[in-house]
């Protein structure tokens, strides 16, 4: 952040994995998880305090990752791995262990043990599954009794919603799809591409990668639920970089997130996005830095999915609206508007692609064997409903299917494929001129286009402000006679509430971002599909510049470059 018999194999030539048939009640994996979870369950429920839930998760990981550098190969590796998490409640559904604490850190890391790798060594892991049990049985019966102490020394809470809501049984059971991966081809790809580097002396750091990760998935029940699910995440990184002499960081960067070989690009392709990253950051370099900025500004299609995901989809998660340390930004607003009334958000985790692109935010049952669900949650910029794991709230008392972690975690409510669509859309030409018109009308020198966005971060909070950064890697100012200027060293920073009511208007040029979000539950892969959009106010501010000075002596690859710049 792992199963007895991996069904995938190494081969000399390349990387597959091969499908099969597959029953929940016959799959040899999930019966021993599962008679050794009621073994322990029949005893362990009987405890003072009692153990009235349960759950295994076995999950086998097999990674390649094939990494590049000024054309050589610097890693090609595999490995294969096998864990097992333990989820166990201790109380009632009312009161369990995992209550909060106030006034205290509450940790959120569950039991996890590695599991054997062969099909031959059933005992092996059904000594595994007792040792987690005990180990896990006795943590829980810690922090419950931390949560008694805790709650009778604590003011009451607003929301007094029971800790967890059962699953329903569920049987389900799928292998991984047959797929084939090259990997001397993949190799040799990344070799060529990391050459292009010797060009362009300006470039100070490269980073060329491949990485494939195929996981099987098992998890069983006290309910009685036996799944099996796999996931394959695929993708090729090109990342360059350089610095000013101020010390200000660019960068550019080019991600392609597939699951079979005819997923990703060609190496033409890929060639020529490098040139095209490559331009950008020797333009960067030369550009003037942006000063702070109040006005209009369009977030283009992949960067306003960032946006998206990092201000809005964290206040959106159910469990936080109960926690006395949450900000609560949308907690009460059920019903109301809480954002620009042409907007739809949804959250639809069973979407394998969108217009042919994997979603790396699919799945078809959660980290807590519910299965996933398309949820609605803002309607014409009115709230309906929030993302919801096995910790019900006021008004909301089942999960949706969302409830999610990475390994040695436990699962709260996450984001999976964040859609937001616009009640109306015009074209990408279109919402530039009405940028234009925003800058005539507001009195501005200029408007700005957030072309790519990498990332940022939201303080939810009720000790901080509720407000975000996020970090634009390429920034143009538009004049209001329609020419652009590149800018660099922006950050995009605000409130929330404020923000999203100042969606004017959306274009209808759906884009994908694919990522990692990371929270309290671990890193999990998510997605985000959105269009461009019109905000008619945001506020930027100039970014932190690293304290060290660029390299003195310029890379030995790159003396006879041709296509480079001096700094």
């Amino acid at each position: 952040m792992k199963k007895i018999c991996l069904l995938l194999l190494l081969c000399v030539c390349g990387f597959s994995a091969q499908g099969a048939e597959c029953n929940a009640q016959k799959d040899s994996t999930l019966s021993i998880l599962s008679d050794e979870l009621m073994r322990n369950f029949k005893t362990l429920k009987k405890q003072n305090p009692p153990v009235y839930y349960m759950s295994y998760q076995l999950t086998s990981i097999q990674e390649l990752v094939i990494t590049a550098q000024a054309g050589a190969i610097r890693q090609n590796t595999d490995s294969r791995s096998n864990w097992v998490d333990f989820d166990v409640r201790v109380g009632s559904v009312q009161t369990d262990n995992t209550h909060e604490l106030k006034g205290f850190w509450n940790n959120f890391r569950q039991v996890e043990k590695e599991a054997p790798l062969d099909a031959e060594s059933q005992k092996v892991l059904r000594n595994v599954l007792w040792r987690g049990t005990q180990e896990a049985v006795e943590k829980a019966q810690d922090d419950y009794n931390n949560v008694i102490s805790n709650k009778q020394v604590s003011s009451a809470s607003l929301d007094t919603s029971d800790d967890f809501v059962l699953p329903q049984k569920a049987l389900f059971c799928q292998t991984q799809p047959s797929v084939s991966y090259d990997r001397q081809e993949i190799a040799q790809r990344l070799k060529t591409l990391s050459s292009l580097v010797k060009d362009y002396d300006f470039i100070d750091k490269s980073s060329f990668s491949f990485v494939l990760t195929q996981e099987d998935t098992f998890f069983v029940n006290s309910v009685g639920s036996r799944l099996r699910t796999p996931r394959i995440l695929g993708r090729y990184s090109m990342v360059i970089r350089a610095q000013t002499p101020e010390g200000m960081v660019l960068e550019r960067n080019e991600l392609y997130d597939g699951i079979t070989m005819e997923d990703f690009p060609s190496m033409r392709q890929m060639k020529e996005d490098f040139t095209r990253m490559a331009q950008e950051l020797k333009s960067l370099l030369s550009a003037p830095a942006a000063e702070p900025y109040t006005g209009p500004v369009i977030l283009k299609n992949r960067a306003s999915g960032v946006f998206f995901h990092e201000i809005l989809g964290h206040r959106l998660e159910g469990h936080r609206q109960k926690s006395d340390s949450f900000g609560q930004t949308f907690t009460n607003r059920v019903g109301k508007q809480v954002v620009s009334p042409i907007l739809n958000v949804s959250d639809n985790p069973l979407l394998s692609h969108f217009q042919g692109v994997p979603l790396r935010g699919h799945y078809v049952y959660d980290d807590e064997g519910n299965p996933a669900q398309d949820v609605l949650l803002i309607e014409r910029g009115v709230l309906k409903n929030f993302l919801m794991g096995s910790s019900p709230i006021k008004g909301f008392p089942a999960s949706n299917g969302h409830g999610r972690k990475s390994l040695g975690n436990r699962a709260v409510a996450r984001m999976g494929n964040t859609m937001i669509t616009p009640v109306s859309a015009v074209s990408y030409e279109e919402l530039e001129k009405r940028l234009l018109a925003e800058i005539k009308r507001q009195g501005k020198p200029y408007g700005l286009i957030i072309e790519d966005i990498s990332g940022g971060f939201t303080m939810t909070e009720t000790s901080a402000p509720q407000a975000f950064k996020v970090n634009p890697l390429l920034v143009y100012k538009i004049y209001p006679d329609g020419h652009k200027e590149m800018v660099r060293g922006v950050d995009l920073v605000g409130t929330p509430l404020t923000s999203f009511s100042k969606v004017i208007a959306a274009a209808d040029d759906y884009a994908v971002f694919n990522g990692s979000c990371g929270a309290e539950s671990g890193w999990v892969p998510v997605s985000a599909v959105s269009p461009s959009i019109l905000v008619s106010e945001m506020e930027v501010e100039k970014v932190q510049k690293n304290p060290s000075k660029p390299p003195i002596l310029r890379p030995p690859y790159t003396e006879n470059s041709s296509k480079g710049g001096t700094k």
